[in-house]
């Protein structure tokens, strides 16, 4: 049976500096990615905006904070499509605009 070690016999093969960009090129592609919503998406935000505006219901975001994406739950304040800005308001009353480019989902609650 062959014995395999895995990684083991290849380290002693590498430069160290073969590792350490292995490392960072690992690092890298470990970093979530983000992508813009096309039309559809964007009108189908519309709708649950729009029925969460109209019921004052609260709806969650899965947002880009800091380079992180951070889901939330909202009550929605208002939409400015001409900024593309939504305004929100947390449960605790604190008050948040966000660009309708950094969000990544919005999903309904219930």
């Amino acid at each position: 049976m062959l014995r395999d070690r895995g990684k083991i016999k290849w380290t002693a093969l590498m430069l160290p500096e073969h590792v350490e960009r292995l490392r960072a090129w690992q690092a890298e592609d470990a970093q979530p990615v983000r992508s813009e919503p096309d039309e559809q998406q964007l009108e189908e935000w519309n709708y649950i905006i729009a029925a969460a505006m109209e019921t004052h219901q609260a709806i969650t975001i899965k947002h880009w904070q800091n380079d992180r994406p951070v889901t939330e739950d909202f009550y929605v304040h208002c939409l400015e499509p001409e900024r593309k800005q939504l305004r929100v308001v947390t449960a605790d009353g604190g008050a948040h605009i966000l660009s309708l480019l950094d969000i990544e989902t919005i999903y309904e609650i219930g």
